[in-house]
């Protein structure tokens, strides 16, 4: 008999979670940018803690932290309309460029072909397709991230209000015997994020200033955006500083009279990256977030796959929140342990 209970309730518990996969993914609108919120909720408690200690009041620490979200974001709109511009500006340089590495190939295929191609008309053609098509998509993006920034930032006062006091919500809703169960997963999923997000971004800071350094030496056009744009993309684990790099090739092949020099400063930053990552990440992943490699990479393409590029950001936030939930079922040990490091493995 109780053989049976364990399969009806594994079946269940099988398809209560292709339902809330489907959920999540359904209502991806709303749930990215509340997720998002709760995880910069998290990681503004440590500093409203602090503000409460020097007898600030709530209200104000709270002003004060949404008015700092809402300025970076800002910020960083600002710049990459700045970058934008700057691009529109040499659309005609680079393009003459790309034009004449093109020539140089062409000669080498019409002598061996015989073929004759009209490198201008193909330029020029894909010119006005690109642009035209990726204005509109830009513009439906900008729409988009717009939508979801006001709704993050909604969500982001009302969970800073009340993360004060989560001790006695989850307390409320453990009850008497469970809270303090709760209350340690909450703060093991706590000091997960908080742990990752300074590592991440330390490491992600070094690694955009070498590359704007790097860049910069060799004379690489737009050398500020190529380093902020791989501290941005440097936040997706594992794949994100290598995104970062392909524009940054495919610029100096354009650019550079030599293919060599292309290729010799991606090697470089690349290298660069690996030093970084292998110094300082691999310790995080094994103390403070206790996921292996695997998770990660499993991570990575599970929520990226549900939620796209917002997901492939939050791959390995959630995937700690699904291990400290995982470690409360009863049954689950063998997910928990296929997630975990040795390391992080409780005795």
């Amino acid at each position: 008999m109780e053989k049976h209970l364990n399969s009806i309730r594994n079946i269940l518990f099988f398809f209560t979670g292709i339902t809330i996969l489907f959920l999540m993914n359904l209502f991806s609108d709303i749930l990215v940018p509340l997720i998002l919120a709760l995880f910069l909720a998290v990681l503004f408690q440590p500093i409203l803690a602090w503000l409460d200690k020097k007898k600030v009041p709530l209200f104000v620490g709270v002003g004060l932290l949404w008015l700092l979200s809402i300025g970076i974001m800002v910020g960083v709109g600002y710049l990459f309309y700045n970058t934008f511009q700057e691009l529109i500006r040499d659309k005609e340089e680079i393009i003459f460029q790309l034009k004449t590495k093109l020539d140089q190939l062409l000669s080498h295929y019409e002598s061996f072909s015989g073929q004759t191609l009209d490198i201008d008309l193909m330029i020029d053609t894909f010119t006005k397709e690109f642009m035209t098509d990726k204005s509109t998509i830009f513009i439906g993006n900008v729409g988009e991230f717009l939508e979801e920034f006001l709704l993050t930032i909604v969500y982001l006062v009302i969970l800073m209000s009340g993360i004060m006091r989560y001790e006695n919500y989850l307390h409320y809703l453990a009850g008497e015997e469970q809270s303090g169960k709760f209350i340690s997963s909450f703060e093991e999923v706590k000091t997960g994020i908080v742990s990752y997000v300074e590592v991440k971004f330390f490491t992600s800071f070094l690694y955009g200033i070498g590359v704007f350094i790097i860049c910069k030496l060799f004379g690489l056009r737009f050398a500020f955006m190529w380093g902020f744009l791989s501290f941005m993309l440097n936040f997706i684990p594992l794949v994100g500083a290598l995104i970062a790099l392909v524009p940054v090739f495919f610029l100096g092949l354009i650019q550079f009279d030599n293919a060599f020099t292309a290729l010799f400063l991606i090697v470089i930053a690349y290298v660069y990256h690996a030093l970084l990552a292998s110094a300082i990440e691999p310790y995080f992943l094994g103390k403070g977030a206790s996921l292996n490699i695997i998770a990660v990479i499993v991570g990575l393409l599970f929520w990226g796959f549900l939620w796209g590029i917002p997901g492939m950001f939050l791959s390995v936030p959630l995937t700690v929140l699904v291990k400290v939930v995982l470690a409360q079922i009863e049954g689950a040990e063998i997910f928990v342990r296929l997630l975990g490091t040795q390391n992080g493995i409780k005795k």
